[in-house]
């Protein structure tokens, strides 16, 4: 029998929590990961403690380097996709809406005793020019390379389309806000052109997509 993949992009912003509940409930499928995991160490060890054999024929989670906000990781994860045919969905996992902060900013925010005393959260942290331009355009880039690879290699009734998960909290900058609301219009818009092919596309958080496949697949 001919497994399909769950193809997961940008796993570097996945939550562990929502990446163990989710693998529990894709038990009939192959589960690829994607991203920069260098920075996914505590994530992919995670994944890969959870027991095995509830899931496909036993087959253990994959895990592939390919940065889907960079020209060269988007080519390199367009060849995996189309390699792990057929494909039932592509969950793409967004970076926060804001662009992070320069690296005195992001020592502060690990520590909220350090906010609070070092950086009044009502005094904006600047953020240099080249970290705004480099976040836009490989958010932008995340989601148009993410988009194509799998609208190319999906087809209904054997896939079920697209998610793309934005994580938890609002937008807290006019960046961070613009591309929010260029993210959901884009789903908006693009999202006829799927449904003429049957399948899905939309714009989620974790907590409601994971309950919307609790309910498909009891």
């Amino acid at each position: 029998m001919t497994i399909a993949s769950c193809i997961w992009i940008g796993v570097e912003y996945l939550a562990t929590d929502v990446a163990v509940a989710a693998l529990r409930q894709h038990r009939r499928s192959r589960q690829v990961f994607c991203g920069r995991l260098a920075v996914a160490d505590d994530l992919r060890r995670a994944v890969n403690e959870q027991p095995s054999a509830p899931r496909a024929d036993g087959l253990e989670p994959e895990w592939h380097d390919a940065d889907a906000g960079t020209i060269i990781g988007g080519g390199l994860l367009s060849d995996l996709v189309r390699q792990r045919r057929p494909v039932e969905e592509v969950v793409l996992v967004l970076p926060p809406w804001d662009a992070p902060h320069h690296c005195g900013a992001i020592e502060a925010l690990a520590s909220p005793l350090a906010v609070s005393l070092e950086v009044p959260l009502e005094v904006p942290l600047e953020v240099p020019l080249e970290v705004t331009l480099d976040h836009a355009r490989g958010f932008i880039e995340r989601v148009a390379i993410g988009a194509a690879a799998a609208k190319a290699v999906m087809s209904a009734p054997a896939s079920r389309g697209m998610t793309i998960l934005s994580q938890p909290t609002t937008a807290g900058t006019a960046l961070g806000a613009g591309l929010q609301a260029l993210t959901e219009t884009w789903v908006r818009i693009e999202r006829p052109r799927w449904q003429q092919q049957r399948l899905q596309l939309n714009v989620m958080q974790p907590e409601a997509w994971l309950s919307e496949r609790a309910e498909t697949n009891p």
